[in-house]
């Protein structure tokens, strides 16, 4: 069955190919459609070249006449104030430029916080280095500016700090300690904290079968591969910023209003990020090293050490999760109960949104979903490679396989029996949702008829082997304000400009593509700038979510729509003649 089954697939796939535009809902003619192009075919990566002869230039690899390296010392209390702070052996140590403290820093307005203004790109509202005020550990106290990274290393090392807490405010370091205070914030990415259909505790209690427990996940921390790093210039009033980040437009958007000058004083160049996950992003280490290149008149590069991303650079919280689940005996949901609680600062708004998974994928008649947050003396968390749901889908899938354990019943089947026909929450109808087929294609493609519903019965050999199965889903967010700009050259040649990202996923060689495709360009007459805040704005690099594809389309449309009009007024003019 599952051969004819393919080989029906197959006809049909190829059928669509030679399916006219017009009979596609919503569709609109596009004589490229079906034109053999670039795009799948197996191309050299544009970028592959200075990747392999090492000319492509990181954000720590950029030179510059003049310039010092920034090594920081970090707090090791996590609240309280600095009692004591000894830069004289640093400072009289070789090669040492100056020491930048609290002292000697520049004045500086606190960095807005993302999602409070469009384009901020804020990870902590806190003024940098403007006092002497300690809020974790691994706060950043002290910056030394020498000839060379040894240099500014050695002289680090020398600098003595003393710090003290304050009575009025004791340090919160342990999360349950902190759970006891939780709050339930404004809102979760814009979204209610807190939602609740029904009764559902009092469904859960007069179900027929019933799960309830406690999943707890750790704090993840990001380690990119590419350390987080910027090398920065002041010309003027005007800054330039190569920086490793994934955000360059809101970067130097807030740049800007940390330094009290206009965004087009501020440049930042980022053509090669190596690797970001949503943690390459704006922290103290680039606002400290804009304003000690100000304090000293010279280019100033920060690398973070790998212990130093761990003190300085956020990334995902922990997490106490329930999940309670109560069914009927015909499997379906009476109750979906999933709440809990993560760590954060209160200086950032950045909860970890483990609900929302349970908000759309499976059908039940109440919820009651919600979290709380527990402030704490820590380093403000962030993004980081699926925030979120990553951590939320573990429990809950968590709680349905041991739901269909204490049922008896395919951990499969429980959840094709409770799969939607409409938004679980909202109610919606879907616009697209093919769950039950992906169950299908997965349950043939690896044998699931042979899974065994007693654990630990499949050995090979002296392993045990398991299967089992789970769901994952991740939102799609539009982001608002993407641009991009195409020039067609006489010769034949395409320049595309966007403020975009290359994090090391190709997007240069797949925009290339994309042009060369949509105006019947050769690959190698195609080039595509990005990764520079001077450029048509991007947008926040995430979600594979990139615009210039959606630009060239466009544009040919338009170009589509010009001869179109051309060749009419031609054929008008033949018939006037």
């Amino acid at each position: 069955m599952s051969l004819i089954q393919d080989i029906a697939t197959h006809a049909v796939k190829k059928a669509a190919e030679y399916v006219p535009d017009r009979w596609l809902p919503g569709a609109s003619p596009d004589p490229l459609r079906h034109a053999r192009g670039p795009i799948g075919a197996p191309v050299s990566r544009v970028d592959g070249p200075l990747k392999v002869s090492g000319q492509a230039r990181f954000a720590a690899e950029v030179p510059m006449a003049g310039l010092i390296h920034a090594a920081p010392v970090h707090s090791t209390i996590a609240c309280g104030r600095i009692a004591r702070l000894d830069t004289t052996a640093a400072e009289a140590a070789p090669g040492v430029v100056l020491v930048m403290t609290h002292r000697n820093a520049p004045r500086l307005a606190p960095p807005k916080l993302m999602m409070t203004a469009p384009r901020a790109a804020g990870t902590s509202d806190l003024p940098v280095m403007q006092d002497a005020r300690i809020h974790w550990n691994g706060q950043i106290v002290a910056l030394v500016l020498a000839g060379t990274r040894e240099e500014a290393d050695h002289a680090a090392s020398l600098i003595e700090v003393d710090c003290e807490s304050d009575p009025d405010e004791p340090a919160v370091t342990s999360f349950a300690a902190a759970m006891a205070h939780a709050r339930v914030p404004k809102s979760l990415l814009g979204e209610p904290p807190e939602v609740r259909i029904g009764d559902a505790e009092a469904a859960l209690a007069a179900a027929a079968f019933r799960v309830d427990a406690v999943y707890t996940t750790p704090r993840h921390n990001h380690n990119a591969i590419e350390l987080h790093a910027a090398t920065v210039a002041w010309e003027g009033d005007t800054l330039t910023v190569h920086d490793a980040t994934q955000a360059v437009n809101a970067t130097a958007w807030t740049l800007a209003q940390v330094f009290g000058i206009e965004e087009s004083q501020v440049r930042v160049l980022s053509p090669f990020v190596g690797g970001g996950f949503g943690g390459k992003i704006l922290w103290d280490h680039q606002i400290l090293a804009a304003a000690a290149s100000r304090l000293a008149g010279r280019p100033v590069r920060i690398v973070l050490s790998r212990e130093g991303v761990f003190r300085a650079v956020g990334g995902r919280t922990p997490t106490r999760q329930r999940v309670a689940l109560g069914a009927r005996a015909d499997g379906t949901l009476a109750a979906l109960i999933h709440t809990g609680c993560v760590a954060m600062t209160p200086h950032n708004d950045c909860p970890e949104q483990f609900t929302f998974p349970a908000r759309h994928l499976y059908a039940s008649e109440t919820f009651a979903l919600g979290q709380k947050v527990a402030d704490m003396h820590m380093v403000a968390n962030t993004f980081m490679r699926a925030p979120g749901e990553s951590v939320g889908t573990f429990a809950l899938e968590s709680a349905l396989d041991e739901l269909a354990e204490a049922m008896g019943l395919d951990p499969l089947e429980l959840r094709r029996r409770i799969e939607p026909n409409k938004d679980p929450v909202s109610g919606k109808a879907f616009s697209s949702r093919h769950l039950l087929d992906a169950y299908a294609a997965g349950a043939e493609r690896f044998g699931w008829e042979r899974r065994s519903a007693i654990p630990g019965s499949r050995r090979e050999g002296e392993w045990l082997v398991g299967m089992g199965m789970a769901t994952a889903t991740y939102p799609y967010f539009r982001m608002p304000g993407g641009a991009a700009r195409i020039r067609l050259g006489i010769d034949g040649t395409a320049l595309v400009q966007m403020a975009s990202h290359e994090m090391g996923m190709g997007t240069s060689t797949v925009q290339a593509q994309h042009v060369a495709a949509r105006l019947a360009l050769a690959l190698e007459d195609v080039r595509f700038e990005y990764g520079d805040s001077s450029l048509p704005s991007g947008t926040l690099a995430g979600e594979r979510r990139i615009l210039a594809d959606v630009a060239q389309q466009l544009l040919h449309q338009h170009l589509v729509r010009r001869d179109d009009r051309r060749r009419d007024r031609d054929r008008l003019r033949g018939t006037a003649g």
